[in-house]
């Protein structure tokens, strides 16, 4: 066109959280212990990954990077570029898992956004604090499309370096996870700022009365509208009315469960998935966004998954439901991590460059080798650093011509 707990109480995004199974079985009351079997680990390599992403080189989601060469790409319903991909923007990736369970080769990529339209308010800033580098990290949220919207410390920005930086009408694009379980509450994890003048996108579940149709507080007019059924978990596209509030539907597409409405239901497919929990879990199962997971083979849960709580579940896709193997918690700092391969795009400074779309700040950086002379444009670098709004600060460099 990309929780809240204690640091000690989290484990980092390179550790799992391994969650033990018991049974009772005869009446002798004996016990056996049992751990889910691990992702990567046998079955055909087939891999379906969704979540945000976190690196380029390879495409990077949930920690595999995916060979993007041969993938075809599709953004928001229409054909797209590898490079037209952002860090943040959240992906759908299908393809194939190597013997290093950290590599992958993708065959088809989907990204969607979930929002878009003007800022209708100031955006409430909930909490700031400096982060030890001296940039501030808020989490704020914003009404977008009559969606609200959230925003976190490790929320990408195009176009402003914070939400509180927002303006009304303003008009942004906005990609996230569903963070609540009425499918109206969003947390970004990519903002980014647009002209004026384009469609409305929003998503939410349609509410049906006689017949009009209506989402988030929308009116939905036209004859795509008059197809969605009630209580629908639906991303709808097209022109708004300020005048009536309403939205003259132009494409719609059905969710389903998590945006894993087309996943084939083969237990032999590895299934990666990236989300909040959104209800209050149980023993053995809890909400991942809009989708159910079924958590029976590594039950009982441990205490720190609790609703609002940032993870990946890995399993697999059986009759409409993810049955998980691994459930791994997400950290903040882990969060705002990035790795990016690259040639330099546009170069200022070493305080200010441009690679894959991304804003990067190396005055703090180790650079290797360690001359700066040769960075410039068309240079092809290797970065890691960590987000802070809309630039990447970044610790090592590597020129890598």
């Amino acid at each position: 066109m990309s929780e809240h707990l204690q640091q000690d109480s989290l484990l980092t995004r390179r550790n799992w959280l391994v969650l033990a199974a018991s049974a009772v079985s005869g009446c002798g009351g004996g016990s056996a212990s049992t751990t889910a079997g691990l992702p990567g680990t046998g079955g055909t390599g087939v891999v379906y990954s969704q979540g945000s992403i976190s690196g380029f080189g390879s495409v990077i989601v949930n920690g595999i990077k995916f060979d993007d060469l041969q993938a075809t790409v599709q953004m928001d319903g229409g054909p797209a570029k590898s490079n037209d991909l952002r860090i943040g923007m959240v992906a759908s990736v299908q393809g194939k898992r190597s013997a290093d369970p950290t590599l992958g080769t993708a065959s088809h990529i989907e990204v969607w956004s979930i929002a878009q339209g003007p800022v209708l308010q100031v955006p409430t800033v909930t909490q700031s604090t400096q982060r030890a580098d001296g940039t501030v990290a808020e989490f704020a949220e914003f009404s977008v499309a009559g969606m609200i919207v959230q925003t976190n410390p490790d929320t990408s920005f195009y176009g402003v370096a914070l939400a509180s930086d927002l303006v009304p009408n303003q008009v942004v694009t906005v990609w996230g996870l569903q963070a609540g379980a009425d499918g109206t509450r969003w947390t970004a994890t990519y903002v980014v700022v647009r002209p004026m003048g384009m469609d409305m996108v929003s998503t939410g579940v349609v509410h049906v009365a006689g017949l009009q149709r209506s989402l988030n507080g929308l009116l939905l007019t036209g004859t795509t509208a008059g197809t969605l059924n009630d209580g629908s978990l639906v991303r709808v596209q097209g022109a708004w009315s300020d005048t009536s509030n309403s939205l003259a539907v132009a494409h719609a597409k059905l969710l389903g469960s998590g945006l894993v409405v087309q996943l084939p239901g083969d237990d032999e497919i590895e299934v990666e998935i990236e989300g909040f929990v959104t209800d209050i879990p149980t023993a053995s199962r809890f909400m991942l966004g809009n989708i159910v997971v079924d958590a029976s083979a590594i039950s009982p849960l441990n205490a720190q998954i609790k609703k609002g709580t940032r993870v990946e579940v890995y399993g697999t896709w059986q009759s409409g439901v993810l049955r998980a193997a691994k459930v791994k918690i997400e950290d903040q700092q882990a969060l705002e991590q990035v790795e990016i391969e690259a040639r330099i795009e546009q170069f200022t400074s070493r305080a200010d460059f441009v690679v894959r779309g991304q804003r990067c700040d190396a005055t703090g950086a180790t650079i290797s080798p360690s001359t700066e002379a040769a960075l410039k444009v068309d240079v092809k670098v290797k970065l890691k650093g960590s987000k802070a709004g809309d630039v990447l600060l970044v610790t090592e460099l590597e020129i890598d011509d």
